[in-house]
C-alpha cells in the first residue's frame, strides 16, 4: 500500500495521541494542573535548571521554597508537590532571576530574603519579600553569582540561631554583610576579596560563624579576576573574621551529636576536622574511592545533611550513603523504587537517567527523619521512607532557557521549540504541552534556531551542536514535522569545529532553499552566508560584498536571535550584531550591501513577513520595519526589544519581546499594546504564534502561552492537512 506524506503525518499524530492516552491511563500518573499567571499559562515541558536548594518553613510545614540558578524563586503550598514561580515582582533586568541563596523567617513563612545576580551584569544583590514572593524590594546592591561556579555548594545567607533578626550575607569580592533588622539595612563586615561558597552559624555557639571560600579564576564584568581560597571564622556574629586555614571545604556541616566535629567537602570528597577547621582529614570509608572528577559521577560528593543521629551524603549520580551516630563507615542506602511523573505523564528524562545528576543539596525534614528532599541539575525528588523509594516532584517548575520558537503556519496546534541543554521539543496542542524528541531520533541538545517554509511546513530545519555542547555547528533536517531528524552532510561548508552557525532561514516559496549564517572571518570556505538548494545537504558560499576578512556573524550561541531572513519575493536581509550593521542582498549586483539604519541598540534579530513581500522587521533597541526589501527602515516601536516575530498565517500580526514584557501589533506595527505583565519572566522573550495563541519563551522560566481570542482558550489538537 502506498501512503501519501499527509496521510503518514496524520497517522503519526494519531499514534502520538494514542501513546499519550495510554500513559495517562496507566495508573502510575497523577492529574495535570497547569500553572497560570494572570492570563498566561505555563507551557508544560518538564525542564529544570540547576535547582540549588529546598527551603522549609518552620512556621508552616506545607510551605516550601526552592530557588534556581537562572529561574528565580518557586513556592509550594502543599509540601513540595506543586510549585509556582514567584518572580513577577522582581525587576525585569538581566540576572535578576539568577538566585544564589534564599532565607525564610522561621517566625513567618511569608518573609523571604533572596540573593540574586551573576558575573556578567551589574550587581543585583539582596531582595526582600513580606508576602511570600508576590512582591519584592531591593535592600542591598552586592554581587552574588547565581549561575556561577560552586552554585551547588552551601548557602550564602545565614540567620543567627538565637536572634532571627540578625542575618549575614556573603557576597563575591565585596565581603560579608550584616543586617540587624531581618534584611532591611546592611553594614559591611570585612572578609572582602573572596569567592564564598558556604556561610554557617555554629549551632552550639550562636555568635560563631563559618565561612568557606574557594580558589576561583573567572571573568567579572569583563575583567579577569582571581580569588584565593580560605576557611574563616567569626566569633562576634560576623562583625570580624580570622582565617583558620588557607585551604577550605566548599561547604561544612557540624556533627548532630558532637558539634565540635566538622565535616566538609574538599575537592569532591568528604573530610572531617576535629580542631575547628585548622586541619582536615579524609573521612570516606565506605564511599567509592576517588577515580575521576566531574559534575556527575559515583565518586564525586558535593552535599551533606544532618538528621537526628545520622548524616547523609550522596554522589553526584544520586547514590545515597548514611553515617549513623557513633559509626565511622558510610553505608549505602539501597534504592528500591523511582517514580518520575511530571504533570500527569512520564518525565521525558526518565529513560535517559536524569535522577541525581550533579546532585546539589540534601534536605531532611526535621519533624520526619525519613522524609528527605534532594535537588540536582534538573529536578527535585522526595523520599518518605528514608531513601528506599523516590518520587519526582517538580510539577509547575519550568526552569529552562528557550533559544527559539517556530510556528507551523499550516497547523495552529503545532509549535517547534529549541532550548539550552535539553534540545528540541514539539507541541501538538498549541503550546500547552511540549514533548522532547530525544537524541536517538537524530537531533542533539542546545537547539539554537528552527526554520521552515510555509510552502512545505513539515520540512523543518534546525541548528545545534554536532555533539553535546553549548554551541551550534550542525544543521538538522526533519521531513515529518519534527518527529525524527537527520544530519546534513554539511558539504561545502568550512570546518565547523572552528566555525559556528547560529541562524538558518528558509525561502518562503521553496522549502529546499535554505540560508545559513556561518561565523568566522568572511571569505569563501570561511565565515559568511551559505546557500543550499537541495534541502540542506550541500552548501555554496554567497558572502560577496560582506567585509571580507572580518568577523561577521556571532560565534556564541548566547549572543543573538535570528541573523538572516528571506522574504517571499526573494529579498534577503542579514545583521551584524557586534558592529550594529544591517545588510541586504542586491540581486542586481549579486552581492550584499550595507544599509543605513538609525538604531537604539545592537541588532539582535531580523524576520521576514511571508505574507507581505518586501516587509521585514528588525529588533535593534526598538522594532524597525522595512517595506522595500531592507533598503529603508523606520522605527515602529520605541521599547527596548530583543526579539520579534511575525504571524505566518494571519496578516499584519507581529509580536516583540521587550525588556519589560511582550508587545503585540495587529496592524503591521503601526500600533502596539503591551500584554499582561504578570508574566513571571518578562525580559526579552522570544515569541511565536500558534493560531490565535501567542507563545513566548524565557531565559530561565520555560515558555508560556496566551490566548489572543476567547476561542483560543479552548483545547486544540494537531490536524491532518491535505
Amino acid at each position: 500500500m502506498n501512503w501519501s506524506v499527509p496521510t503518514m503525518l496524520c497517522l503519526a499524530l494519531l499514534l502520538d495521541a494514542a501513546g499519550m492516552a495510554a500513559e495517562s491511563d496507566s495508573g502510575a500518573t497523577r492529574p495535570s494542573h497547569r500553572a497560570q499567571y494572570g492570563p498566561w499559562r505555563s507551557c508544560m515541558i518538564g525542564g529544570g535548571g540547576y535547582l540549588q536548594n529546598v527551603v522549609l518553613c518552620p512556621s508552616d510545614p506545607q510551605r516550601v521554597y526552592t530557588y534556581v540558578d537562572v529561574g528565580g524563586v518557586y513556592r509550594s503550598d502543599d509540601g513540595g508537590r506543586r510549585w509556582r514561580m514567584m518572580n513577577a515582582g522582581l525587576p525585569s533586568l538581566p540576572s535578576a532571576q539568577n538566585a544564589r541563596s534564599l532565607l525564610v523567617d522561621p517566625r513567618n513563612e511569608d518573609r523571604l530574603i533572596v540573593a540574586l545576580g551573576d558575573a556578567w551584569t551589574e550587581a543585583r544583590g539582596i531582595f526582600v519579600s513580606s508576602d511570600g514572593g508576590e512582591a519584592w524590594r531591593a535592600t542591598l546592591a552586592a554581587p552574588f553569582f547565581g549561575n556561577g561556579e560552586y552554585r551547588w555548594a552551601g548557602p550564602l545567607l545565614a540567620r543567627h540561631p538565637a536572634d532571627p533578626d540578625i542575618v549575614l550575607a556573603a557576597s563575591v569580592d565585596k565581603g560579608v554583610w550584616r543586617s540587624l533588622d531581618n534584611g532591611e539595612a546592611w553594614e559591611q563586615c570585612g572578609a572582602t576579596g573572596l569567592y564564598p561558597t558556604d556561610l554557617r552559624f555554629d549551632v552550639m555557639h550562636p555568635d560563631r560563624v563559618w565561612l568557606c571560600a574557594q580558589d576561583s579564576h573567572l571573568w567579572v564584568l569583563g575583567e579577569e579576576r582571581a580569588f584565593k581560597a580560605g576557611f574563616f571564622r567569626s566569633d562576634d556574629a560576623g562583625l570580624t573574621w580570622v582565617k583558620v586555614n588557607d585551604r577550605s571545604p566548599s561547604e561544612v556541616l557540624q556533627d548532630p551529636g558532637d558539634a565540635s566535629m566538622l565535616y566538609g567537602i574538599v575537592g569532591g570528597a568528604i573530610h572531617i576536622s576535629l580542631d575547628q577547621g585548622a586541619t582536615w582529614e579524609p573521612f570516606a570509608e565506605g564511599l567509592p574511592p576517588r577515580a575521576s572528577e566531574g559534575y556527575a559521577s559515583e565518586d564525586e560528593f558535593e552535599s551533606l545533611a544532618a538528621g537526628p543521629g545520622f548524616l547523609l551524603t550522596a554522589s553526584t549520580k544520586g547514590t545515597f550513603y548514611r553515617l549513623n551516630a557513633g559509626e565511622s563507615v558510610w553505608r549505602k542506602v539501597e534504592r528500591e523504587g523511582l517514580r518520575e511523573v511530571y504533570e500527569g505523564e512520564e518525565w521525558f528524562r526518565h529513560e535517559s537517567g536524569g535522577f541525581g545528576s550533579a546532585l546539589c543539596s540534601i534536605i531532611i525534614v526535621p519533624r520526619d527523619p525519613d522524609h528527605w528532599f534532594f535537588t540536582d541539575w534538573f529536578a527535585i525528588y522526595q523520599t518518605f521512607d528514608g531513601g528506599r523509594n523516590w518520587e519526582l516532584t517538580i510539577d509547575g517548575i519550568e526552569d529552562t532557557v528557550i533559544h527559539v520558537l517556530q510556528q507551523d503556519p499550516s497547523d495552529p496546534a503545532v509549535v517547534h521549540l529549541g532550548m539550552a541543554d535539553n534540545g528540541y521539543f514539539r507541541s501538538t496542542d498549541g503550546g500547552g504541552r511540549f514533548h522532547n524528541i530525544p537524541s536517538r531520533d537524530g537531533i542533539t541538545n542546545n537547539i539554537k534556531c528552527i526554520a521552515l517554509s510555509p510552502a512545505e511546513a513539515h520540512r523543518v530545519y534546525a541548528v545545534g551542536p554536532q555533539q553535546w555542547q553549548w554551541e551550534a555547528n550542525q544543521v538538522f533536517v526533519s521531513e515529518n514535522g519534527g518527529r525524527t531528524w537527520k544530519r546534513s552532510s554539511m558539504e561545502g561548508l568550512p570546518d565547523m569545529t572552528e566555525h559556528h552557525c547560529n541562524s538558518i532561514a528558509v525561502d518562503p516559496r521553496d522549502p529546499k532553499s535554505a540560508y545559513l549564517a556561518v561565523s568566522g572571518k568572511v571569505k569563501p570556505q570561511g565565515g559568511g552566508v551559505y546557500h543550499s538548494g537541495d534541502g540542506g545537504e550541500s552548501w555554496t558560499w554567497m558572502g560577496e560584498g560582506l567585509h571580507e576578512g572580518a568577523e561577521f556573524f556571532s560565534h556564541s550561541i548566547w549572543d543573538t536571535d535570528r541573523e538572516i531572513a528571506v522574504g517571499p519575493d526573494g529579498s534577503r536581509v542579514c545583521i551584524r550584531h557586534d558592529r550594529w550593521e544591517v545588510w541586504r542582498w542586491d540581486a542586481g549586483a549579486n552581492a550584499w550591501v550595507q544599509v543605513d539604519v538609525t538604531m537604539r541598540g545592537a541588532p539582535n534579530g531580523v524576520v521576514a513577513d511571508v505574507l507581505r513581500p518586501g516587509r521585514f522587521f528588525l529588533a535593534a533597541g526598538g522594532i524597525h520595519r522595512s517595506d522595500d526589501g531592507g533598503k529603508t527602515w523606520a522605527e515602529v516601536l520605541a521599547a527596548d526589544a530583543g526579539h520579534v516575530a511575525v504571524d505566518l498565517a494571519t496578516p499584519d500580526r507581529v509580536a516583540a519581546g521587550t525588556q519589560d514584557g511582550v508587545a503585540l501589533s495587529e496592524d503591521g506595527g503601526a500600533t502596539w499594546r503591551v500584554l499582561d505583565r504578570r508574566l513571571p519572566n518578562r525580559l526579552w522573550n522570544t515569541v511565536a504564534f500558534a493560531g490565535d495563541r501567542l507563545i513566548v519563551g524565557s531565559s530561565g522560566s520555560g515558555a508560556f502561552w496566551l490566548p489572543l481570542t476567547a476561542a483560543a482558550e479552548s483545547p486544540i489538537t494537531a490536524k491532518c492537512t491535505d
